[in-house]
């Protein structure tokens, strides 16, 4: 009897297959229009449904397997609320109505969740299993139909938490390798285009010198910058920081009898001082010979490090592993020197695999040493780096002096519209009083009380305004506390902040209220902005650095070009030569480190 029924559910898998195949196909005539092409409102209808008729094979397998397969989806995600103006917010958008919200919500809860992904894979490989062991397999039955069952049943289980933990950090670390060999074969092509440009530079040299083509000097010497500026920036890859070093541009200037100075010499025409302007720019600019060193030294040094990776995985996966597959699988034609190691296809299979492992684990840290020595003669000289310096610190006092004159601003219309107008009304109200005294006993009492209140709302405006220039708990506790005493306050109102951390000294104040100021607004938008319910702050301080970490759970996609707030606390710290480093991918997290540069003295109070 087992037997008999091993062959009906056998039979039953060989119908199940051919619905999956149709499932899975369906589902991927929608989808690929809806990722490709953008038209995602074809996405959830053939997910949705794939989870309903999903859901029935999971059922069928627990029945059979006689084990629990609970369906492993997130729960779905709660009604868009509209804000204080009534408008609904998705991401960085405002919309009227909470129709467009709730889609993409939607479409982020299908299309987020891990367990979608697994019941593609499923839906991907249960036909494959089943036609390929259920046929011979009904011969043997019960237990390879029960195989098939406990298969299909763990992969449609709910997945360990510790191992879904492992399974992505193994595909962080895939994704970063395969990442890494991506910048590297990018690197490589560009390195194919710097011979080219390094030839056009020769050839404008060998014109303009030799032939008398001075016009095409110029070009010569700068023709590749926005290259060089391109490496400068892909040195962040290997986290290198390589600034641009040019010196800022000459221009031509006007003098009172029309004549137009470039330096020391004088010019009728525009045209003509703007082109020897901008020879005489590039040519003594240090930073262009920099430049074409570079231009001529690095093709080699990148072929000679990172060609020999790329080519290992590209030779690797398409040149011995994918012929395996067409040949092994696919039955296609095969020529003894393609996709083989001597003649031996299952040889070059091996070996691919082995080059493509060997490149994509040494790509990585290639890449960083690659970063280091484009910085070697990309990165500005100790002269351009003091010049750049310079202005650096010339743009943080102007926006010191911007930022102070806003705030005594700030203050005296805060003043002037609160403390001061309840103020003159106490002063009228004590005229009225003196008045009715005497006349209306009664009322005078009236007003004495209205009076009190007057006086008292005054005061409380007077002290968040004193709270707002420098709160007393920071001039009295310090940084750590006086921001522990703002998540208390803001603790269960806004958001579960947790603050981690401890300082061994005091930062000089106007570090401290700059850092404590930082921190406060970053809570605000992630609260206000992000919609975090999760917050933790933490605070460190090492190597002469102050070191503030402000993570949240938000939407996250915070961008500092889209708003002022994020550029208020660049300029605020920028004043201490401090930095805002934000990793805010859209749906978070979103991690703002705030470093300013100070050294603690001895605090004045406990921390504890």
């Amino acid at each position: 009897m087992t037997w008999f029924r091993g062959v009906y559910r056998g039979v039953v898998l060989l119908g199940v297959a051919v619905a999956v195949l149709a499932q899975f196909l369906g589902s991927l005539v929608l989808l690929l229009p809806g990722v490709l092409l953008g038209w995602v409102f074809l996405i959830p209808p053939p997910v949705r449904h794939g989870r309903r008729l999903t859901n029935r094979w999971r059922a069928m397998f627990a029945a059979w397997t006689g084990r629990e397969v609970p369906a492993p989806y997130q729960p779905p995600p709660a009604p868009p609320q509209p804000d204080g103006d009534g408008l609904y917010r998705h991401d960085t958008t405002l919309y009227k109505s909470p129709r467009f919200p709730r889609f993409f919500r939607r479409l982020d809860w299908l299309m987020k969740d891990p367990a979608t992904k697994r019941d593609l894979v499923w839906q991907l490989w249960f036909p494959v299993v089943v036609l390929a062991v259920v046929p011979v397999g009904l011969v043997v039955a019960p237990w390879t139909v029960r195989l098939v069952a406990t298969w299909s049943a763990w992969m449609l289980a709910p997945m360990d938490p510790a191992r879904a933990a492992r399974k992505a950090s193994r595909g962080a670390r895939t994704q970063r390798a395969l990442l890494a060999w991506a910048r590297a074969a990018l690197l490589v092509c560009f390195a194919a285009l710097e011979v080219v440009l390094f030839a056009i530079s020769m050839a404008c040299f060998a014109l303009g010198f030799g032939l008398g083509l001075v016009f095409v000097i110029p070009l010569g010497i700068s023709h590749y910058r926005w290259l060089a500026n391109l490496r400068r920036h892909f040195a962040g890859w290997g986290g290198v920081r390589v600034d641009r070093p040019y010196t800022p541009e000459l221009l031509p200037q006007r003098r009172p009898d029309g004549m137009l100075q470039v330096r020391n010499n004088l010019y009728k025409t525009e045209a003509m001082a703007s082109f020897n302007a901008r020879w005489q720019w590039t040519w003594h600019d240090i930073a262009s010979w920099r430049d074409l060193a570079w231009l001529c030294v690095d093709p080699l040094v990148t072929v000679g490090l990172l060609g020999l990776p790329v080519a290992a995985v590209a030779y690797g996966a398409f040149g011995l592993a994918l012929p395996w597959v067409w040949t092994q699988v696919f039955g296609a034609d095969w020529s003894a020197w393609y996709g083989a190691a001597d003649g031996n296809r299952t040889a070059g299979l091996v070996l691919g695999v082995a080059l493509v492992a060997a490149g994509l684990a040494v790509t990585g840290r290639l890449v960083t040493v690659h970063a280091r020595w484009t910085a070697l003669l990309l990165r500005p000289t100790r002269e351009a780096a003091l010049r750049l310096r310079v202005e650096q610190l010339t743009r943080s006092r102007a926006d010191a002096v911007d930022a102070q004159a806003a705030e005594v601003r700030r203050i005296e219309r805060d003043l002037h519209d609160g403390a001061q107008a309840r103020l003159i009304a106490v002063g009228l109200t004590l005229g009225a009083i003196e008045r009715l005294m005497d006349t209306d006993p009664a009322a005078a009492r009236k007003l004495v009380a209205q009076t009190r209140e007057t006086a008292e709302a005054a005061l409380r405006e007077l002290r968040d305004l004193v709270r707002g220039i420098h709160p007393p708990v920071l001039s009295e506790r310090g940084l750590a506390d006086a921001i522990r005493a703002l998540a208390l306050d803001l603790d269960d109102v806004t958001a579960n902040i947790t603050v981690t951390g401890r300082l061994d000294g005091r930062p000089p104040a106007p570090v401290e209220s700059a850092a404590y100021f930082a921190v406060s607004e970053l809570i605000a938008n992630a609260t206000r902005h992000g919609g975090a319910r999760a917050v933790t702050v933490g605070i460190d301080h090492r190597a002469g650095l102050l070191r503030v970490t402000v993570t949240d759970d938000g939407a996250g996609g915070a961008d500092p070009s889209r708003g002022t707030g994020l550029r208020g606390i660049e300029r605020r710290l920028g004043t201490f030569d401090g930095t805002l480093s934000l990793s805010s991918p859209p749906g978070g997290p979103t991690v703002a480190t705030l470093e300013l540069p100070c050294v603690l003295s001895s605090p004045k109070t406990s921390t504890s």
